[in-house]
């Protein structure tokens, strides 16, 4: 239910600190930007290109769940125009969309991809190509994204865009 909160809280507190970010140190902001470091996600990024060329057998319109809530109801389930899975664990696809889902399996949102590799022990992912995230009323566009579905984490790698209706009111002071 929660899985993109923690980066739409994120965002809310950003503007805070855009309004006041002469209370900040340099090793505060440091710690806010910095909190899931590439280490995380860079291994998946360097083992793309091997894993994208053992794509040899790929599933078409592949379905198959990511996670599970701890009642048992499914929290992400994986769509991939076409996909492999292989023993170690990873998944190479295309085409990709996560559907999203909360503790009552209501949808919650999803997840856009062209490619994606996912790491099925870990429970995180690595995209190329344009990425959308939706969450409701907040749409996130970029290219490139790491995301963890345990940790309920995203992270737009370049040209991010954010869409939300949150800010209503006083936006002008953070211009």
């Amino acid at each position: 239910m929660r899985f993109f909160n923690i980066t739409l809280i994120l965002l809310l507190v950003l503007s805070v600190f855009v309004c006041n970010a002469g209370d900040l140190s340099d090793s505060e902001v440091d710690a806010l930007f910095n909190r899931h470091k590439a280490v995380l996600w860079q291994p998946l990024a360097k083992s793309w290109a091997e894993v994208k060329s053992k794509m040899v057998a790929p599933v078409e319109n592949l379905s198959i769940p990511l996670e599970y809530h701890a009642s048992g109801l499914v929290k992400a389930r994986l769509f991939a125009v076409k996909a492999q899975i292989f023993t170690n664990g990873l998944v190479f696809a295309t085409g990709v969309r996560v559907n999203l889902y909360n503790a009552k399996g209501k949808p919650d949102g999803f997840l856009k991809a062209e490619d994606c590799i996912f790491d099925r022990n870990e429970s995180h992912g690595y995209c190329r190509g344009a990425v959308e995230v939706d969450k409701g009323t907040d749409l996130i566009k970029g290219v490139g994204m790491y995301f963890s579905i345990s940790n309920e984490f995203i992270k737009i790698l370049s040209n991010c865009e954010i869409q939300t209706e949150r800010f209503k009111a006083n936006l002008g002071r953070l211009l």
